[in-house]
């Protein structure tokens, strides 16, 4: 909703296109599910608004793989969730999908980043995140 969420996304995609990754950066409410569940690698960054909601652009996404049952074992993911700690459900969207990923059968290969009120940790999570997906 302000921002910070597109940046981190924007370091991340950067930082891979660097490390040789070919990337997509989209928005999650422009992504659909037959596309998403074809994807292999995957890091969800967002923002947490309201009462552990996700933003405006990502909320459609979320609602529809809320109630799918995709089958996702061929996909591994990491999650860089904003929030700020002074709410009640800080990092709710990160945590929500997280959980949701994980419930679909997604391969979490790095713990879920949470940054509180900005951006920090986000660089070093993101660069940890690239450097196990080339690993694997």
């Amino acid at each position: 909703m302000f921002g910070n969420a597109e940046d981190v996304a924007n370091d991340l995609n950067d930082m891979a296109i660097n490390k040789g990754f070919e990337t997509s950066i989209s928005e999650m409410n422009d992504v659909s599910l037959d596309d998403f569940q074809q994807m292999d690698q995957v890091a969800v960054v967002t923002s947490t608004t309201g009462h552990g909601d996700f933003p405006t652009n990502g909320d459609d996404f979320w609602s529809r793989l809320e109630e799918s049952q995709l089958k996702l074992q061929n996909m591994k993911y990491g999650v860089c969730a904003l929030g700020d700690s002074s709410h009640d459900e800080f990092c709710g969207a990160g945590k929500k999908i997280d959980k949701h990923l994980d419930k679909l059968g997604a391969n979490r290969i790095i713990e879920r980043q949470e940054c509180d009120s900005d951006t920090e940790g986000s660089r070093e999570w993101s660069d940890k995140f690239l450097s196990l997906l080339m690993s694997r």
